[in-house]
């Protein structure tokens, strides 16, 4: 009886476990399917920001692009989602790369990349000298399939294309250009580099190019240095010359122009004195046609006068007369002696 007993509540012991693991099976398998379910229900959807394009590969092979912001369906397993940011500005440097990033307390740290820099300015002029430059280029992605599958090394690609640019812009324009006229640089290269990524299908639109620094090898610092001397002392010499310019000119031309004055003056008092000279003579003419005698004793007295007053002594002997006529002009004195002829002749005998 008790045996009897015994296998009796083995059997019903078995009987719950079975089924119990039977439940345990189905609940397991319900898990499964559930899991599955939800697993395929969220592969079914995709969302796509409005920064951002989405590109659709189905089994591997391009499907489409999907640019539209929201949520959007796909083929489970079959199709698979590649989000690329459309809207983010990438950044590349060249000649030079950022160590470490600024921060409020701290400025950023560079590390210079000569070799990659380094460009030769003014080759075609043949006067060519090396600089090392440092250049940002900012992009966007303007084509995802193309930035996805084109080209395999964008950055690369982008980066050899702008060596060649800047390689080739750059000998076109003087050291000084380098220097000075960077943003005219820049907009030569940009229009060109950006050329040259359409034609390797890169998917990149070009934002700005925008040259950091130019900088001279050491040699070449130091002849630019004396070339900026010789060319501010010839820039002083100039303005020294134009002062001076500007002061002696305008003094020679007032002196002129008052030399100039004084000849019309000295000129309309010539003409003045001539006119009045020609007046008196006319006058004297027509009086010398009335009475001749009284006019010449006149000029003849007038002279004497004048002649007597340039001499302190003066001795007169006239042909016809016998006198002698001494002037002691300093006691202002006039002695007269007169002697006559045959006395002189007697005392020359003795």
């Amino acid at each position: 009886m008790s045996d009897n007993f015994n296998s009796n509540k083995d059997d019903v012991i078995n009987i719950k476990f079975n089924k119990i693991k039977k439940n345990t099976k189905l609940l397991i398998t319900i898990g499964v399917i559930i899991a599955l379910a939800a697993i395929l229900l969220a592969n079914c959807f995709y969302m796509v920001d409005n920064r951002e394009s989405a590109v659709i590969l189905r089994f591997g092979e391009f499907e489409q692009v999907v640019d539209t912001a929201g949520i959007h369906l796909k083929v489970p397993i079959a199709d698979t989602v590649r989000k690329v940011p459309t809207e983010k500005v990438f950044k590349m440097e060249y000649g030079f790369k950022t160590a470490q990033e600024g921060t409020k307390t701290t400025n950023p740290e560079y590390a210079i990349q000569n070799d990659e820099g380094r460009v030769i300015v003014d080759g075609a002029n043949n006067n060519a000298s090396l600089v090392m430059l440092n250049l940002v280029i900012q992009y966007k992605i303007d084509n995802s399939r193309n930035y996805l599958f084109k080209v395999d090394d964008v950055e690369g690609t982008l980066r050899l294309a702008l060596e060649d640019v800047v390689r080739n812009s750059y000998q076109k324009f003087t050291l000084d250009d380098a220097r000075t006229n960077k943003g005219a640089i820049d907009d030569v290269i940009f229009p060109e580099l950006q050329q040259k990524l359409r034609d390797y299908e890169a998917g990149i639109l070009i934002k700005a190019v925008e040259t950091q620094n130019v900088e001279l090898l050491p040699a070449v610092a130091e002849a630019y240095r004396q070339k900026e001397n010789s060319n501010q002392y010839k820039k002083s010499k100039l303005e020294e010359a134009e002062k001076y310019n500007n002061t002696v000119i305008p003094q020679a031309e007032a002196e002129a122009q008052e030399i100039e004055q004084e000849a019309f003056g000295y000129k309309a008092e010539v003409i003045a004195n001539a006119k009045a000279a020609v007046a008196e003579f006319e006058a004297l003419y027509g009086e010398y046609k009335l009475n001749p005698s009284i006019v010449k004793e006149k000029y003849y007295i007038e002279s004497m006068r004048e002649f007597i007053t340039n001499n302190n002594i003066i001795m007169d002997i006239t042909n016809d007369s016998n006198i002698y006529k001494f002037y002691n002009l300093e006691n202002d004195e006039v002695v007269k002696q007169q002697i006559s002829s045959k006395e002189q002749t007697s005392s020359k005998d003795n």
